[in-house]
């Protein structure tokens, strides 16, 4: 087995990147996972095997740390160090590098490689939910820009962190400054920018305009909010994995639905453009406006997964939104 295969095999790396390690980690980094070797190792370990001193290891530990390489907890009264994997250095790299790079053919492969891992992640944890069984943390659900200044209002600190999906997706061109951190769940490798409630409702409502939906944890009048992701449904893997697993109502919790006043539709078709499920759509029914023939928009609410970002793009005021009748889970 080559060096390369080795780490690769410590490191969770796939095969079709074995040829492009250069682009992911350096010679020194590389090195530390191998003598690691697959053990949880203290800094004087370490240091015996590097031949170097405590302090320069203690200094490239920390580093490679910070930028997803290793881990470390406490075990024993010690700090013990062990690798990370490749999925959360790909992870790091992609929101903080600003110096990685890759071609398309590999970004495309990187794309779908992740959003396999996701999903593999996911299914445990799916399959508690759909049993009613206890989870470690609530599912998603997607909130209304109404509720934005409650949200904020509800938080101290606040990290503005690009969005992986859509760095790896790269499937529209919709923003990626856009996720949020809040209080409990920002770690001494979150990173990002520090955010005044402000300036975090500033880049929400942009995203808003951008037809980004809002998603939080559905826990959050309960125990504190701890992200908000404002998505798409092509690249961000949650509603991906969402769609395809079709687990709308247990993950994400839907709390609302788009309601549409039919006197005031004009049947413009706005709507249609930004709706990301297909609720409203063209239909084939005809009618004639002004002499020109124009196709009704259907609206169908089994459609809906309530992120409300239809409610503005209506000239006409058509369309609002009302809590769910009857909610799979309580958020």
């Amino acid at each position: 087995m080559s060096r390369g295969e080795r780490f690769a095999a410590l490191f969770g790396v796939p095969k079709f990147v074995v040829p492009h390690l250069a682009c992911f980690v350096s010679e020194p980094e590389m090195e530390l996972v191998l003598l690691m070797d697959g053990q949880k190792c203290s800094v004087p370990d370490l240091a015996l095997k590097m031949k170097c001193t405590q302090l320069e290891t203690r200094d490239l530990l920390e580093s490679c740390y910070l930028k997803s390489i290793v881990n470390k907890e406490e075990c024993g009264g010690e700090l013990v160090y062990f690798a990370s994997s490749f999925y959360d250095r790909l992870d790091y790299l992609c929101k903080f590098d600003d110096n990685y790079h890759v071609d398309q053919e590999l970004s495309a492969a990187l794309n779908e490689w992740c959003y396999e891992v996701y999903a593999g992640r996911m299914e445990p944890y799916l399959d508690r939910l759909q049993k009613k069984e206890e989870v470690d943390r609530a599912p998603e659900m997607f909130e209304l820009i109404d509720n934005l200044e409650e949200l904020l209002d509800s938080v101290s600190e606040i990290r503005l962190v690009p969005c992986n999906c859509r760095k790896l997706a790269g499937h529209c061109s919709k923003p990626t400054e856009t996720c949020l951190s809040f209080d409990r769940s920002i770690t001494d490798r979150t990173f990002g920018q520090v955010l005044t409630k402000e300036e975090a409702k500033e880049i929400v409502e942009a995203a808003h305009r951008n037809g980004l939906m809002h998603s939080v944890n559905s826990d959050w009048r309960t125990k504190g909010l701890a992200y908000m992701c404002n998505c798409c449904s092509c690249c961000c893997y949650p509603t991906r994995f969402a769609l395809d697993r079709g687990t709308k109502g247990v993950f994400p919790v839907i709390k609302y639905e788009a309601q549409r006043d039919a006197v005031k539709c004009t049947h413009c078709g706005a709507c249609t453009k930004r709706c990301h499920f297909s609720a409203f759509y063209v239909g084939e029914a005809e009618f004639v406006v002004k002499g020109k023939i124009r196709r009704m928009v259907e609206f169908d609410p089994e459609k809906c997964w309530g992120c409300g970002i239809c409610v503005e793009t209506c000239p006409h005021e058509a369309i609002s939104m009302g809590a769910l009748r009857i909610n799979l889970k309580d958020g």
